[in-house]
């Protein structure tokens, strides 16, 4: 067998296979022979077929199974030897269909997509904000008014007051103002009182059930997070998007707010857990901060990729990956990716690749590891953490591990846990190598800072990941 690596860029090479029939005569042959022994053929003692006959029969579905693993093993052996750090997988070679015959030499060709070589330097000269989210009265009153609207007693009315809850669909509309044809449709709900602009809150209110307005979802909510969720739309996807829609109330309910008691401390917290006002603000006051704490390290999270990714400038083989996205995700049963998907989504998410690329080789020059062990132990800790949300303090250790080895079956779950961890651990050393300033904002202005319309498309649900093969 021959193998040959033509380098054509730094970002694009070529492998080429050759498999002579020395390479296939004996595993072919082997497979044949074991075939024949099973064969039951009229005319012929079973397992006493002629080999010859099993041969024609079944020869050349044998011989192209025998070639695809050959070539998937010496491929893979390749990549591995020569510590090739591939995007992707190989793409095969255009090639005219495939004669298979005894005795014949093929050859394969391989298109493979290279990730760039680079070095990352990150100091305290990079300086960057932390923003620390102040729940002032405002926000803490719009959480207790909120607890209270929740577990309050709902009533299906008519008309639409200014407090009240619109459940409905939004259309897509043309420049027009009518429905668009094939446009965007999507159900949703609107809690009025939380609207802020005047003149659309104004709009709302007085609407009666099934009749229809044409409005600016926009102006409805909070950023754009809160608009992909409204509309149902990626946010990388909105600014494609129209910016008028067509309301349709289905059913309005106006909500009866719980009285601040007991009955309300216990169903938000568990019983028991707070038995005054003062302690309820003070618990929602805690576990917002807490929330939000994780909010403002994502945000700088995400400041730092950004910088890096700027500073770096990767280049990568973009054609490669846009040909092997469009021939990997066409063959998506649930929902085929196309070409006007790539072309859409093609920027935010090589942008993501860079951010992988670049995280990974941060975590390999500083030693920032996860290991099965630590997998193990944090998957321990969510299942001691369950119980006790149950009421269940103390998990003796044979449950526990019981638990803990069927969670461990689950790959996608063991993948999260590892991607939880390792972001944690890239996060940590983050904040221990860069200059950081702490800024206090409200929550408003965090929102506002917060906000942006790179996100994750359909290319990043459907594909799993740019780096294995």
């Amino acid at each position: 067998m021959d193998i040959k690596q033509e380098n054509i860029d730094d970002l694009n090479a070529q492998v080429t296979i050759k498999i002579e029939p020395a390479d296939y005569e004996k595993s072919v042959k082997s497979v044949l022979d074991n075939h024949r022994k099973q064969m039951t053929l009229q005319g012929f003692r079973p397992g006493k077929v002629p080999f010859g006959v099993a041969k024609k029969m079944y020869g050349k579905a044998v011989l192209a199974e025998e070639l695809n693993k050959l070539l998937s093993e010496n491929l893979n052996s390749h990549i591995k030897e020569n510590e090739l750090n591939i995007l992707g997988q190989p793409i095969p070679k255009d090639q005219e269909e495939l004669q298979l015959d005894f005795e014949k030499t093929f050859e394969f060709s391989y298109e493979l997509g290279l990730a760039p070589n680079f070095e990352v330097s990150i100091n305290d000269k990079d300086k960057f904000t932390k923003y620390k989210i102040i729940v002032d009265d405002e926000l803490l009153n719009k959480y207790v008014v909120d607890f209270q609207r929740r577990h309050g007693q709902s009533e299906e009315v008519q008309f639409v007051g200014d407090t009240d809850m619109i459940y409905g669909t939004l259309f897509e509309c043309d420049k027009s103002g009518t429905r668009k044809e094939g446009g965007v449709h999507n159900h949703t709900t609107i809690a009025v009182e939380y609207v802020d602009d005047k003149a659309s809150k104004d709009k709302l209110v007085g609407l009666k059930v099934q009749e229809t307005l044409v409005v600016e979802p926009a102006k409805l909510c909070k950023g754009d997070a809160d608009l992909s969720a409204m509309i149902g739309v990626p946010v990388n996807q909105l600014s494609d998007l129209s910016k008028h829609f067509e309301l349709r109330v289905d059913s309005i309910h106006k909500i009866d707010p719980h009285e601040i008691n007991q009955e309300l401390f216990d169903k938000v917290f568990n019983p028991g857990a707070v038995s005054t006002e003062e302690e309820f603000r003070l618990k929602i006051t805690d576990d917002l901060t807490k929330y939000l704490e994780g909010d403002s390290d994502k945000k700088l999270r995400r400041d730092i990729q950004d910088k890096l990714i700027d500073k770096l400038k990767l280049e990568l083989p973009d054609e490669f990956l846009k040909r092997w996205l469009l021939e990997s995700g066409s063959q998506n049963p649930e929902k085929p990716i196309t070409q006007a998907d790539i072309d859409k989504e093609y920027d935010d998410y090589s942008r993501m690749l860079r951010t992988q690329l670049i995280e990974s080789e941060i975590a390999k020059s500083n030693e920032i590891k996860v290991e099965f062990t630590d997998i193990e132990a944090r998957v321990k800790e969510s299942i001691k953490a369950q119980f006790q949300s149950f009421g269940q303090p103390e998990v003796d250790d044979e449950m526990l591990n019981q638990f803990a080895q069927n969670f461990l079956q689950k790959e996608e779950e063991v993948q999260k846990t590892y991607d939880q961890l390792l972001d944690e651990r890239l996060t940590s050393f983050y904040s221990n190598t860069v200059k950081i300033q702490e800024k206090e904002v409200s929550f408003d202005e965090f929102v506002k800072l917060a906000s942006s319309r790179s996100g994750k498309g359909n290319l990043k649900d459907q594909i799993s990941s740019f780096l294995k093969f």
